[in-house]
């Protein structure tokens, strides 16, 4: 059974060796969420706040695929 302090941290094994843990392991697991002091991590409270501000997404996903879809896709 695992110890309350080690629930919900992703570790990373490869070939029976420890790995870096993948950018969405890092986003996705739960000790990522909060800070040692309990609180959101800077980057989690200043996007609350911008959505809170009303600021618009700036993500390149969607242009970007519209350009794909529109011009290379054969």
């Amino acid at each position: 059974m695992n110890s309350k302090s080690s629930r919900g941290k992703t570790k990373v094994e490869q070939g029976g060796e420890s790995a870096p843990r993948l950018p969405h392991e890092r986003d996705q697991s739960s000790d990522s969420q909060q800070t040692q002091d309990g609180n959101p991590p800077e980057v989690g409270r200043k996007a609350h706040e911008d959505v809170e501000r009303g600021v618009v997404d700036t993500d390149r996903g969607p242009p970007s695929d519209r350009v794909y879809n529109e011009k290379l896709r054969r």
